[in-house]
Formats: C-alpha cells, structure tokens, sequence
C-alpha cells in the first residue's frame, strides 16, 4: 500500500489550479478516497441486510442533510409521499451508471431496484465494508465509491 499523488481540475473553472490530494493505493481494491472524506457526506458500513437484500439502508440523518435538500421540490414531495423516486447512481470507481430508486421505507431511507446486481455482485461487495454517497449537484445524479475494504487475509504463514 502506498500513496499516489492525484491532480483533481476544475475544468469549468480553468483559472483554479487543481487541487493535489494524495490517494491511497491499495493493492485489494480501489483507490481510498480517505483524503477526500469530505466529500462522501453519506457514508455507509455495509450489513448483511445490504449485501443479502435487494436494497441499501441509507443513514436517514445523513440523506435529510446532504441529499434530499439539494433535490427539486416535486422530487422531494414525491419521496415524502412514499413514493419510488428514480435516480441515476455513478460508480466513480469503475465510471459506469446505473438507474436505482430512492425512497423512504418507515425508518429510513433505501436506494433499491437494481442494487444488489448493480453493486453487490457486479462490485462483491461484502458485509463490513464502507461506501460512499455524494449527490451531484451539477449532473443530478448520486455518485458512489467504496471508501475502505477489510483486508484480504494472507494465506500461508
């Protein structure tokens, strides 16, 4: 595992010089974007739920502060309704989108239709790790990444 320096533009702002973060490189997955927490302001340590149903619980404080304030008004009216509100999940770890609903189930808040071929199996996605949500203002969609792995036991001794 080490650290990578990683350049991060803004290209609809050229005048800003990018933005230099070192990134964790890890060998077992992904880059970690520990430096770029910030950014992931819905964050999720999976359960078995997650991994065996075919939805993700979505920390409902986290998806009132960060997510449903940013929505249009008659996207928010429709998921207070009950409603399945369709929406558009990046996974910024492989660049490719995916078309989930979110909706509020009782307590709280699920992302579901599609989840578990989407995520679960396609990325095998297992119980403990974390995952990361962040709503794209300027695209309006929801981006995803996995934030952290457990490690990979080592066989042999």
């Amino acid at each position: 595992m080490g650290m990578r320096p990683t350049f991060f533009y803004d290209f609809f702002n050229p005048e800003v010089p990018p933005q230099i973060v070192n990134i964790r490189v890890d060998n077992n997955g992904p880059p970690q974007f520990r430096d770029l927490m910030k950014q992931w302001p819905v964050k999720k340590v999976l359960t078995s739920r997650d991994i065996n149903y075919s939805q993700v619980v979505m920390p409902r404080d986290q998806v009132e502060d960060f997510i449903l304030p940013k929505l249009l008004t008659a996207e928010q009216n429709s998921i207070n309704r009950g409603q399945q509100f369709p929406i558009t999940v990046r996974d910024l770890d492989t660049m490719t989108e995916y078309q989930l609903c979110l909706w509020e189930n009782g307590s709280s808040y699920v992302l579901t239709s599609g989840w578990s071929a989407s995520f679960v199996r396609r990325r095998v996605l297992q119980i403990g790790e974390e995952v990361g949500f962040n709503w794209d203002e300027r695209l309006r969609l929801l981006s995803f990444t996995v934030l952290s792995r457990p490690p990979v036991p080592r066989q042999g001794g």
